[in-house]
């Protein structure tokens, strides 16, 4: 939701929106096919008569020397051998201004038909003759037009580039030149002249807005690879964290490890010890430490008769969970295998099922959580994280029955009684889901989940106000937590109700995002929301910056693109309005929308 409010805010500034209209492939054909529609004036055409052995204008009122070769109808010079234009500059200079624009213009014409018959090497020729006696736009986008079709995109834009020069506003040309900037994969450049070309078109052309929303897309996804390239692998969020882990059932001496357990299991004891925390301190010890475990365990010498072998898959499933949260499912799922091969739990085929729907591969995740259900009917894990599994895939009814069995396995659970809470929104009933919602308050008074997820509900309703009051709760209950748990989310999300609800809070809102940033430093959440804030306030820079530490805080590849669209897209601003033209042409637009409103 945040994204399409963006968006919709912004659209006219950045040109770079929620844009829909013709495929790639009707672009291409526009581009290449109908190049001598574009480029042919749109006046009536005066139809002359040619007879052969008519002498030309220059000879006829005796200013220039030059003749044409023998045997040729044509005005102009050609080449004896290969009947193309053979202009030197003597010619040229011996022309009168009429002479010189009938040859320039007689040089398009036979230009023209040798594009049409697909002779675009001789096409080029003409037009490059035409050029040598008349600098005119049309003549630089004839030829581009040619090069075009021979696939030879550096002229293209070197000739359209030209042509531009001469008149800014020669939306064909700043088309074609797009488009060969984006085969070229200089999408930085094509989207410039996409942008010019949707304000040249007053915001109105779906078509090209909708190449532009391909070109940008590109554009961010070729960022993102070149970035995972040299991607470190870092703990997310610790709202993140916290919510997955919360989610499980706490154990803390897991086969007897103990405080006073020594070596490999002093590691593993201290891992879960520092999860059980809930601190960002306490996830970046856990991290290291779950490595120190897995390490002094030597679990590549254990088999699943080695007496070390079931403590050594914990520490393996833990080491799986860390790695699954930094985005490494291949690692996680290695770490996985290792498990099961020593002596695998039901929670060890429950991080192997998640680490399978994580990639979408729900057969194998259905499977692994039947299996860890087989081995114990009573892990409220096995049905609260399958209840997460229908959820998130919309079969409501199986993900109710999976939440209310892991309720009652572990009441504990605060996600539990918030999910069916949800559930009982979505499925309309919209009193009962109040009532759940408070029935959680109750059991759980000092947790700021139940009041943060409630006031997302509000939000939903339109009960801004409500909504309001129930994320203030949350933010307080957390201020006073010594544990982490929603962290900056309710922060967050008042700061984008107020700031949606009315400009006039956009400081109140900018403070309360400020805040968020500094209470969890790696909520891509925070960075991205604020940087609209910053977008909205035309701190462009500052909301660039956002962006890009959003897209590289993001764990989905989707949320990296989103967020990395969002600063080109920005950049693109910034750019546009350092263009005196086209910061011009948008004072236009938005004055004519301004009197059409008025009248």
């Amino acid at each position: 939701m945040a994204s399409d409010s963006f968006f919709v805010r912004n659209r006219t500034a950045i040109a770079v929106t929620t844009l829909a209209g013709v495929s790639a492939i009707g672009a291409y054909y526009y581009y290449t096919q109908q190049a001598e529609s574009q480029d042919e004036d749109k006046k009536k055409k005066k139809k002359k008569s040619k007879k052969k052995g008519k002498p030309s204008p220059g000879a006829s009122n005796g200013t220039t020397t030059a003749t044409p070769s023998v045997g040729s109808s044509k005005i102009y010079p050609v080449d004896s051998k290969t009947g193309l234009p053979n202009i030197t500059e003597s010619d040229i200079s011996n022309l009168s201004a009429k002479d010189r624009e009938a040859w320039a213009m007689a040089l398009k014409e036979d230009g023209n038909t040798e594009f049409k018959s697909k002779n675009y090497e001789n096409g080029i020729a003409y037009y490059t003759a035409a050029l040598q006696l008349k600098n005119d736009p049309v003549f630089y986008s004839n030829r581009s037009a040619c090069y075009a079709a021979l696939q030879d995109h550096e002229n293209v834009i070197k000739d359209t580039t030209e042509a531009i020069k001469l008149k800014p506003d020669y939306t064909k040309c700043v088309l074609r030149r797009a488009t060969s900037y984006e085969i070229l994969e200089n999408y930085t450049e094509a989207m410039f002249d996409l942008t010019a070309l949707t304000i040249y078109g007053g915001f109105s052309n779906k078509s090209v807005e909708e190449v532009l929303e391909r070109v940008l897309k590109k554009h961010a996804v070729k960022i993102v690879e070149e970035d995972l390239k040299h991607r470190v692998p870092e703990l997310p969020s610790a709202s993140t964290i916290s919510s997955f882990f919360g989610a499980f059932a706490p154990e803390t001496n897991p086969e007897g490890i103990s405080e006073e357990s020594t070596g490999a299991d002093k590691f593993l004891y201290d891992t879960i010890s520092n999860l059980n925390a809930n601190t960002i301190e306490g996830y970046e010890a856990a991290d290291t430490l779950v490595n120190q475990a897995v390490e002094a365990y030597k679990v590549d010498e254990l088999n699943a008769n080695s007496e070390n072998a079931a403590k050594a898959a914990i520490a393996l499933e833990y080491s799986a969970a860390m790695k699954f949260l930094k985005n490494e499912p291949t690692a996680a799922a290695a770490d996985i295998a290792k498990a099961i091969d020593l002596q695998p739990r039901a929670r060890t085929y429950v991080f192997r099922a998640l680490i399978s729907a994580d990639k979408a591969s729900f057969g194998e995740a259905l499977q692994d959580f039947s299996t860890a259900a087989a081995m114990d009917p009573k892990s409220p894990d096995v049905f609260y994280q399958l209840g997460q599994l229908y959820y998130l895939t919309g079969d409501l009814e199986k993900a109710k029955d999976n939440f209310t069995k892991a309720m009652e396995l572990n009441p504990n659970n605060v996600y539990a009684h918030i999910q069916l809470a949800c559930i009982t929104y979505k499925n309309g009933a919209v009193k009962e889901a109040e009532e759940k919602f408070t029935q959680a308050k109750l059991k759980f008074t000092t947790s700021p989940e139940v009041p943060n997820y409630f006031g997302e509900i509000l939000a939903d309703r339109g009960e801004m106000d409500l909504a309001c009051k129930q994320f203030e709760i949350s933010a307080r209950l957390q201020e006073a937590l010594p544990t982490y748990s929603v962290g900056a989310l309710p922060l967050i999300n008042k700061a984008s109700l107020i700031s949606r609800e009315s400009m006039e809070r956009i400081d109140e809102a900018e403070e309360l995002l400020t805040t968020a940033c500094a209470l969890d430093p790696k909520s891509e959440l925070a960075r991205i929301t604020l940087a609209q804030i910053k977008l909205q306030k035309e701190d462009v820079d500052e909301a660039i910056v956002l962006f890009e530490e959003s897209s590289k805080l993001a764990r989905s590849i989707e949320e990296k693109v989103q967020a990395t669209s969002f600063a080109e897209a920005t950049k693109m601003q910034r750019r546009i309005k350092q263009d005196p033209v086209l910061a011009l042409k948008i004072e236009e637009v938005m004055k004519q929308a301004m009197m059409q409103q008025q009248s």
